[in-house]
């Protein structure tokens, strides 16, 4: 009866296997109509054209020329779309999946070498091995550039990003020799390697030659028709390399004479942005020289650009400039308004930052997105080429029934083992889920009593403490096991946002025993908070005198002990103050600990426990009990 069933189990798996086939391969054959349908090369246009302005959109397109190119075998189109996603990666500053893109670019070339895009690709291999700082492979990929028949103006672009990387290994006489070897046009020597020459040149303590060179590459330029966005930060970089230099050799009047000439180039090409950082650095230098009243003047030009600017970056610094000037000089009132600027700028800034990185990591999702896509386009090729072969094997399979069964059993068994592991995993992963957010929430109410008490200088202190813990927690969420060491700084970092909001009701300390080795230890993330969090909301806090909570890190029989100890007003009068709500709410809590515990316990056999004592007279101890040989394993 039972070898019957499984019989039917087989044929049954091997009906819905081919049908599962024929459905990737009908999915797959709807590509390649659509991809007949309209144009790759159309989309790759579209898609160039959006890729600054709105990269979403040009994601979007990118991802379906890539799908047509796959689908058609066009390895010169499917390049193009890596060298797309690559430039839309440096956009976004992510240099090491710009870098791969290219690989990926490069890889496809291999038929292409003459191509333009090839020479695009190995320069793009060589600038993100530069920003990687893998100065090697940066040689090694403008060399093989070299090799190709290039433009002039190629050829120097490349030579001058070969001189940078001897730049970044401070070898400045190598980058001279580079620059130097570079052949003068009719028009005479670009401004893109004058710029770079006195860069270098300053580094070679050659401060006097810099100035001149910096001020030929602005006429240069100014006599042309037009400036690429190259070109500009080319010069705005070499400035900012000469004034710093000049800067630290206290030679202020160059440094400032420097910074005039960038001010009125900048002026000229409506950079206001520039003008702005070269006022405040002078008010600075002028500040240096004693010249207090023309540093506060400067100054407030640059506050005044500023606030004409949509950058609150630049904004902030012109303001704290500004601010530092206005105490020094014994204007309190001045500066106390200066502050109050700057404090809105970063708070701006901030909002900003959050705004760009929300939308940078759902670019580089959807990013990810087109790699599992591109991944289902391939494997609908080779089920396409592979259906003949499926079918027979299908049919064929049939006839050694036996050594099937065996082998159907086997996979049903590991089928179900990695089902019940899967939502074991996915039951943890939403167990910890609910711990961040009523953490974050506990966290957020203290940020709210401080502002609501009128205390904003301990508020944006309390909040620069809670971002920083926000981002450690949110760097770990998604892992199951973490090193003691970070969970250490997590836990430090939390207890001592508690303790600015219960500052009178207790004091804290954690020790961790000089036997514990904090980097190798793997512990589960956020374990250990809720019952420091239970210590000082339920005991702590009721208490009339001050109290203390200890946390300590201990080795005992082949665990990890976390221990934590303190001298609260105890459970039993705890719950005896607590609403309906809260008795709730805590139960819930420690019910989400002991369900985590026991599913960590069952995927990874081991044997992690929780035991709590009330203290003699009053207080609590929790200790939790974690296998180190076993959380090695489960790491590692």
């Amino acid at each position: 009866m039972i070898q019957k069933l499984l019989v039917y189990g087989l044929i049954t798996a091997a009906l819905l296997m081919a049908e599962d086939c024929f459905a990737q391969k009908e999915s797959y054959k709807s590509l390649k109509q659509r991809s007949n349908q309209r144009d790759a090369e159309q989309l790759l246009k579209e898609a160039e054209s959006a890729k600054n302005k709105n990269p979403d959109e040009a994601l979007d397109k990118v991802r379906e020329a890539l799908a047509m190119s796959v689908a058609q075998h066009d390895d010169f189109n499917e390049a193009k779309c890596y060298i797309l996603l690559a430039e839309i990666n440096e956009g976004i500053l992510e240099w090491k999946l710009a870098h791969e893109n290219y690989l990926r670019a490069y890889e496809k070339l291999s038929d292409y070498t003459t191509s333009p895009q090839y020479i695009t690709t190995l320069k793009g291999l060589g600038d993100m091995s530069l920003k990687l700082e893998d100065y090697n492979a940066a040689l090694q990929y403008y060399q093989q550039s070299l090799s190709l028949p290039l433009r002039n103006t190629q050829q120097t672009e490349i030579k001058i990003a070969i001189s940078e990387v001897y730049y970044q290994m401070n070898n400045y006489a190598e980058a001279l020799k580079v620059l130097e070897n570079i052949p003068q046009s009719k028009k005479g020597i670009n401004p893109q390697v004058e710029n770079q020459i006195a860069k270098v040149n300053v580094r070679l303590n050659e401060s006097n030659k810099s100035p001149k060179l910096y001020d030929n590459s602005l006429n240069t330029i100014r006599s042309g028709k037009s400036v690429s966005p190259r070109e500009e930060i080319a010069v705005q970089e070499t400035k900012d390399e000469i004034a710093d230099v000049l800067q630290q050799k206290k030679m202020y009047d160059e440094e400032i004479d420097l910074r005039k000439q960038s001010i009125e180039y900048n002026l000229e090409s409506n950079n206001l942005t520039e003008v702005t950082k070269d006022k405040v650095a002078i008010s600075k230098s002028l500040d240096a020289k004693g010249e207090t009243s023309a540093a506060i003047k400067e100054a407030e030009e640059a506050a005044h650009i500023a606030d004409t600017l949509n950058n609150p970056k630049e904004q902030a610094n012109a303001f704290l400039s500004l601010a530092n000037l206005y105490e020094k000089n014994g204007q309190d009132t001045k500066a106390l308004y200066a502050y109050k600027r700057y404090s809105d700028a970063m708070k701006k800034n901030e909002k900003l930052n959050e705004s760009r990185l929300t939308e940078k990591s759902e670019l580089i999702r959807k990013q990810k997105d087109i790699e599992e896509y591109t991944k289902d386009v391939y494997i609908g090729q080779t089920i396409e080429q592979e259906t003949v072969f499926r079918q027979q094997l299908v049919i064929y399979g049939l006839l050694v029934i036996i050594l099937i069964i065996a082998v159907t059993s086997f996979f049903i068994f590991k089928n179900a083992q990695a089902s019940k592991l899967a939502n074991r995993l996915l039951a943890l992963k939403s167990l910890r889920g609910q711990m961040n957010p009523h953490f974050i929430f506990n966290a957020l109410n203290s940020v709210n009593q401080f502002i609501s008490q009128q205390d904003e200088r301990t508020a944006n202190r309390f909040l620069s403490e809670f971002a920083l813990l926000m981002r450690l927690v949110l760097e770990h969420s998604q892992e199951d096991f973490i090193p003691l060491q970070k969970e250490q700084e997590i836990l430090a970092l939390y207890l001592k946002l508690e303790h600015y909001r219960f500052r009178d009701k207790f004091d804290y300390e954690i020790r961790v025993d000089e036997t514990i080795n904090t980097e190798s230890i793997q512990v589960p993330p956020m374990l250990i908070q809720p019952y420091i969090e239970n210590a000082v909301w339920h005991g702590l806090r009721y208490k009339n005198e001050k109290g203390k909570l200890l946390l300590h890190f201990y080795k005992q029989n082949g665990n990890l002990v976390a221990e934590i100890t303190d001298d609260g007003i105890g459970r039993k009068r705890s719950a005896e103050l607590k609403t309906e709500n809260q008795k709730k709410h805590n139960s819930t809590g420690l019910k989400n600990i002991e369900e985590r515990l026991a599913i960590i316990n069952k995927v990874y056999n081991v044997h992690y426990r929780v035991q709590i004592e009330d203290g003699i007279d009053h207080g609590t101890h929790v200790r939790l009990f974690l296998p180190i040989g076993k959380q090695n394993q489960i790491a590692w």
